[in-house]
């Protein structure tokens, strides 16, 4: 495991300074921000502070916040599989299938780093008009019983999950978000890289997005059950019952059907030299 792990920090060494991965990071801070001035917006007019936590489980599961929030993901991963000058020289001094893990737990790690960013950004955000805790804050009430839609017309920002309120503390539904936030972005990344070995890296960006606008179709259209989208939404499983780890599961279960697809196929795969690319 020790060249494994040499190979995925040489990978965020080298990505994180990628003006790709720059900009996919940057997208996704404005796609959030976007959403988080609403909300942020709305409790500054009710006067009443927000649950700093809070700020991420309202933003991260607007679905159109969602749909949006993953192309910031999509850009930072767009490199996928990662094939760079240095490839043959990985692939002697420690085999492809070190090789593939490496990329497989970088692509994990660049997930996480992901969430973990837009995570930030939102408890940093609302710091100025919040407060640390368990309890949920009077405007996040408010969202949830509007009904009417009211504010969510006026502010452009929605939060219909009572039952997560009712069920779950403000850390609690926190730590449920950003594990099915991370879960999804995570799919989606060894989907790209899987797809982009054994076809192309277009096919595999072709993939992705076909796979998340296809959730999102279905979500829209009331399919929730087999929107992947909608299952990354855990508001629209949690019902006072642990059924919502369904999701989880399965997101799991398709993460590893996908890695180890990528290990059957990587010793099969003849690299082009003339799509490396230097780095």
């Amino acid at each position: 495991m020790g060249s494994v792990a040499v190979i995925v920090k040489g990978m965020l060494q080298q990505e994180q300074r990628s003006g790709r991965v720059v900009m996919g990071y940057l997208l996704g801070f404005a796609v959030m921000g976007y959403w988080m001035s609403g909300f942020l917006r709305y409790a500054a007019d009710t006067g009443e502070p927000v649950n700093i936590l809070e700020t991420f489980c309202v933003v991260e599961q607007h679905y159109v916040n969602m749909l949006f929030l993953v192309l910031g993901w999509l850009l930072a991963a767009a490199d996928a599989p990662f094939i760079k000058g240095n490839l043959y020289l990985l692939l002697y001094r420690c085999g492809r299938k070190r090789w593939n893990m490496g990329m497989i737990f970088y692509i994990l790690m660049q997930a996480f780093l992901y969430a973990g960013a837009m995570a930030a950004f939102s408890i940093i955000a609302s710091s100025f008009l919040g407060f640390a805790g368990d309890i949920w804050s009077s405007p996040a009430y408010a969202l949830a019983l509007d009904t009417g839609n009211h504010i969510g017309v006026k502010y452009n920002i929605t939060f219909p999950w009572l039952e997560m309120m009712k069920t779950m503390s403000v850390p609690q539904a926190f730590a449920v978000t950003f594990l099915f936030f991370y879960l999804y972005l995570a799919f989606l990344g060894v989907l790209l890289y899987t797809s982009a070995l054994l076809f192309s890296r277009n096919a595999g960006m072709a993939a992705v997005m076909g796979v998340h606008l296809a959730g999102y179709l279905q979500m829209m259209d009331g399919h929730m059950e087999t929107s992947l989208l909608a299952r990354a939404i855990p508001g629209n499983y949690i019902d006072g019952t642990l059924s919502y780890l369904q999701s989880a599961a399965l997101f799991l279960s398709m993460i590893v059907v996908l890695t180890a697809l990528s290990f059957l196929i990587v010793n099969s795969i003849e690299f082009d030299s003339g799509t490396e690319v230097e780095g």
